[in-house]
């Protein structure tokens, strides 16, 4: 997905990531007693192995979107949200976060444990720039929505896991947060929380607020959120409607045989490298990277490219069927993450008349037959003005003829040849 780097007017993103890695690396020794710790002071600590948690992460939520987040367990959510948060910084690329952000990660995260409820309330106010007086009289309706009356002045840690949600969930919704961060954190709560939680929850929403969720819940995501994300392996395997995106979790969670799936789409200068955008008249090179498994066959496949504005109107759409056998994705430094099985189709769309603006690129991988969905990628590709001039939704090649009234009266309105032809 490509986004700005340059002087653009200001984005209706809430939340960005552009090309984001997170990188940690892991250290493979036991330190069985304080002697093996101190030796490791002096020494080097032995293997370490080299992890990426996320790789070349983009995409954009929108302001006053509601985004769903899902995968498998390990794929790499917690720690997207973390750079949300500004818990963790990504090792490569760049998060933006445009707005006053509120996260609840996990139970008890910004709770001090020896104090009561009533004294966690407050220091969660001024932690976010709250005054005392605010969080007096946001207080009661807290408490009230926590349902924690009784139990408001004992330490949280003889807290359940019910009264941490309800009290985390309770200041949450009270702190007016431009964004608000969910991770499954309404899991602990009972089914009559939850119903409450999330009709909150419809509220912020429809005063705007930008809500990123993640639930390994897929009807919650798919009945609450506008769009969705999968995240997989590290790398974003889908974005798109959430009905969709969830329709593609499902599959691979009950995925048997190997299969054929797409695993990046992206829009490319001639050499190949990733760009973020181009000027209005150029040619969009599209390169979609599809994985072919030993035992996975791509006959009787076809991969559909659709392009639409970012009113979701359907621009463009084309269908290609899937040869037997693929060009191997090369390798280089630029794309490390090149599986050995996967494979590259790639598009030229040329001179694109499109004046300015944000195309949202979708790549399909459907069965050519009775063209059943079994892959989607979605990615954003910024159009830039090649002439300021120009405004509106398409850049037309036009011209201009001056001429005087005389002139007007003896050449053809149809002449586009006079020798005092101002072109654009």
């Amino acid at each position: 997905m490509a986004r700005p780097n340059g002087s653009a007017p200001q984005t209706d993103y809430a939340i960005e990531f552009r090309d984001v890695s997170r990188r940690f690396v892991l250290h493979h020794e036991r330190r069985a007693s304080f002697q093996d710790w101190f030796i490791g002071l002096i020494r080097p600590r032995g293997i370490a192995e080299e992890f990426w948690a996320l790789r070349e992460i983009t995409f954009g939520i929108r302001r006053g979107e509601t985004f769903g987040l899902v995968g498998r367990n390990g794929a790499g959510k917690s720690t997207l949200l973390k750079l949300v948060t500004r818990i963790l910084e990504p090792s490569s690329g760049k998060v933006i976060v445009n707005g006053r952000t509120y996260a609840m990660l996990e139970l008890g995260a910004g709770f001090h444990p020896e104090l009561s409820g009533r004294d966690n309330i407050f220091l969660n106010g001024s932690l976010y720039g709250f005054s005392r007086k605010e969080m007096t009289r946001k207080f009661d309706q807290i408490v009230a929505f926590a349902e924690l009356e009784r139990f408001i002045d004992t330490p949280v840690k003889h807290y359940s896991s019910g009264m941490y949600a309800r009290l985390s969930f309770g200041i949450a919704v009270h702190m007016d947060p431009q964004i608000l961060v969910i991770d499954e954190v309404l899991a602990v709560g009972d089914a009559t929380f939850q119903a409450k939680c999330f009709r909150a929850l419809e509220d912020l929403k429809a005063s705007g607020t930008t809500i990123l969720f993640v639930s390994h819940d897929a009807d919650s995501v798919r009945s609450f959120c506008d769009r969705a994300a999968l995240i997989g392996g590290g790398h974003l395997l889908d974005i798109g409607p959430a009905n969709e995106v969830i329709d593609h979790y499902e599959r691979l969670m009950h995925a048997g045989e190997p299969s054929v799936t797409l695993l990046r789409l992206r829009a490319v200068t001639a050499p190949g490298l990733p760009t973020e955008m181009i000027h209005s008249g150029d040619d969009i090179h599209i390169e979609t990277l599809v994985r072919t498994p030993d035992g996975a066959t791509t006959a009787g496949l076809s991969l559909q490219l659709d392009i639409r504005d970012d009113s979701d109107t359907q621009l463009f759409s084309t269908t290609v069927d899937l040869p037997d056998h693929l060009p191997v994705a090369v390798q280089s430094s630029q794309r490390p993450d090149d599986a050995p099985d996967s494979r590259v189709a790639s598009a030229i769309i040329h001179a694109v008349p499109i004046a300015s603006g944000i195309l949202h690129l979708i790549a399909t991988l459907l069965t050519s037959a009775d063209r059943q969905v079994i892959d989607r990628q979605e990615t954003l590709l910024r159009i830039d003005p090649s002439d300021p001039t120009q405004h509106g939704l398409l850049s037309l090649d036009h011209t201009w003829n001056w001429q005087s009234p005389s002139e007007a009266e003896t050449v053809p309105t149809t002449n586009n040849h006079s020798p005092s032809l101002f072109r654009r």
